[in-house]
C-alpha cells in the first residue's frame, strides 16, 4: 500500500480516528503536494468539527481549516480550497466569477508508519 494510500485510509475511512485526534497529546500534520502548487500543510488538531483545525500553504499564515467526514475547506482570501485525500488526494481551488480548478497529488501524514 502506498503513502498516499495508507493517508486515505487513516484519515476517511475511519471518522473515529479524527474525533481521537482531539484528544491527543500531538497534532496529527498532513503534507500535501499538488500539481502547480506550493506545499500545502494541513494540521487537525481537534479533529471533525473542531475550530482549532489549520491549513498553511507555502510560508504564509496559517487559516482555519473546516474537517468534515470526508471533505476540508479552507478560506485564503478570495481562494475556497476544498480538500479531497480520497484516491487520487485532489484539491479544488475557487474563486469568484473563475472557474474551479481541481489539482491531484500527494500526501503524507504523521500517522503513517516509517
Amino acid at each position: 500500500m502506498n503513502k498516499t494510500s495508507l493517508l486515505a485510509a487513516a484519515l476517511l475511512s475511519s471518522s473515529p480516528l479524527l474525533a481521537a485526534s482531539a484528544s491527543a497529546a500531538e497534532p496529527v500534520i498532513v503534507t500535501c503536494k499538488f500539481e502547480k502548487l506550493p506545499q500545502m500543510i494541513l494540521i487537525f488538531r481537534g479533529g471533525m468539527g473542531a475550530s482549532d483545525n489549520t491549513l498553511q500553504i507555502g510560508q504564509t499564515k496559517p487559516v482555519p481549516m473546516s474537517v468534515g467526514s470526508s471533505l476540508m475547506s479552507a478560506e485564503y482570501g478570495t481562494q475556497s480550497f476544498t480538500f479531497s485525500l480520497r484516491l487520487p488526494a485532489n484539491v479544488s481551488v475557487s474563486a469568484p466569477k473563475q472557474d474551479t480548478l481541481t489539482y491531484y497529488g500527494e500526501c503524507i501524514s504523521t500517522l503513517q508508519p516509517n
